[in-house]
């Protein structure tokens, strides 16, 4: 940032110690108008910038002289809403301000989330647990100023109008947004109950300045779903501590589990490479293509365990199946077997096989260069094999369980 004295200043080493009474003060980490070469030269840049880091929306708070974002327009609309369903008001006491920011921003975060064409759900690994810690904890605060059962669709709705502008997969996915939601809040909500139970009879069973040990902690999380945040509120509440090193402990190993099966998830969950399991391979893929025909084009393969004996096929589906749309998948899969189709292998770039139609569920996984796998009219997925020449070569297909 420049202070101009309104004399001419000697060069940009200038400082307040210069006699020429003029000092350039620069914030190295904030204007940007040199190019420092590897000799040590500094070139004028053709842009001259400033580099705050402060964000666009606390760029907003500074231009509408507010104290914090949560004050800004970013924000009012939402917590006018939550205002409304709660019946308290946003500034009635810290403790409520603090609900209202904590449900505020963990709603808007979750609800770009699961708008997000990549189709991210609620679940204990990897993206998904991310999201479900966001919704608990909304859900969490919720409770403790008087959100009714559903609220945190209600509160999705108003963030999707505010933003379905600039972010118009927001309403494209809205259904999908408030069926999450929905489903994960009623989850949560019954489970809460159990989960508080189980806290009580850790927490009763303390005194006052004990701690909670980590891998009880973990437990809380791991089987009841409470984010070790929600065990910490409610531990300092009872003058309690947390074991946070154990608890981290716990999860780093339950981590490294989630993180091997991702990586064996995009080698194909193949567990061994043998001419069994390339055909189990090859089974997924019409496995896949059978499901988004009965169940429709939401279906999104999450992952993949292939063994010589039996394939694992993880799916996103809001519901169990029916016997019905079971029977009409295995149906579907054998039907494609019975006829022989061959299976071809192409290489392409990246954006001309999703041109033609190829189903790509990893996209940040993939090269520019990808192998596109076809089987007749029935499958086509990016993929990187191996597979079976012939659907022939599976012989049959049956689902044992879901």
């Amino acid at each position: 940032m420049f202070i101009d004295t309104g004399k001419p200043a000697c060069g940009p080493d200038c400082s307040p110690a210069c006699d020429c009474g003029k000092y350039l003060e620069i914030w190295n980490d904030v204007f940007m108008q040199y190019n420092r070469t590897a000799d040590g030269v500094l070139h004028q840049l053709s842009q001259k910038n400033v580099d705050t880091g402060m964000g666009l929306e606390r760029t907003i708070c500074i231009l509408e002289g507010k104290e914090s974002v949560y004050d800004t327009e970013a924000f009012t609309g939402i917590l006018d809403k939550i205002a409304e369903l709660s019946g308290h008001s946003y500034r009635q006491s810290p403790e409520v301000t603090k609900a209202f920011r904590i449900i505020a921003d963990h709603m808007r975060c979750a609800t770009f989330i699961i708008g997000d064409q990549r189709g991210i759900t609620p679940s204990n690994v990897d993206q998904g647990y991310v999201l479900r810690r966001l919704i608990r904890r909304a859900v969490r605060y919720g409770k403790q100023i008087d959100m009714p059962a559903g609220f945190c669709s209600q509160v999705a709705r108003v963030i999707i109008a505010q933003y379905k502008v600039a972010y118009p997969e927001l309403e494209e996915n809205s259904a999908r947004i408030i069926s999450e939601l929905d489903k994960e809040e009623e989850r949560f909500a019954r489970t809460l109950t159990q989960g508080l139970k189980e806290y009580r009879k850790v927490a009763d069973k303390l005194s006052k300045g004990d701690t909670i040990d980590g891998v009880t902690a973990f437990h809380l999380y791991d089987t009841f779903g409470f984010p070790v945040e929600i065990t910490c509120e409610l531990a300092s509440e009872d003058g309690l501590a947390v074991d946070k090193d154990g608890f981290d402990a716990a999860f780093k190993e339950h981590q490294a589990k989630s993180q091997a099966g991702a990586e064996q998830r995009f080698k194909g969950g193949l567990a061994e490479q043998t001419e069994e399991t390339a055909r189990l391979h090859t089974a997924t893929h019409l496995l896949h293509a059978a499901l988004r025909r009965v169940l429709g084009d939401s279906v999104a393969q999450k992952g993949s365990n292939i063994t010589s004996e039996r394939l694992r096929f993880d799916f996103s589906f809001d519901r169990k199946m029916t016997r019905e749309e079971l029977d009409e998948t295995e149906r579907l899969v054998n039907q494609a077997i019975a006829a022989a189709l061959p299976v071809t292998c192409q290489e392409m770039p990246l954006e001309e096989a999703k041109r033609s139609g190829a189903i790509g569920l990893f996209e940040n996984k993939y090269t520019q260069v990808v192998k596109v796998y076809t089987m007749g009219d029935f499958s086509k997925e990016i993929c990187g094999g191996p597979h079976a020449s012939n659907t022939a070569e599976l012989v049959n297909f049956k689902i044992k369980k879901e």
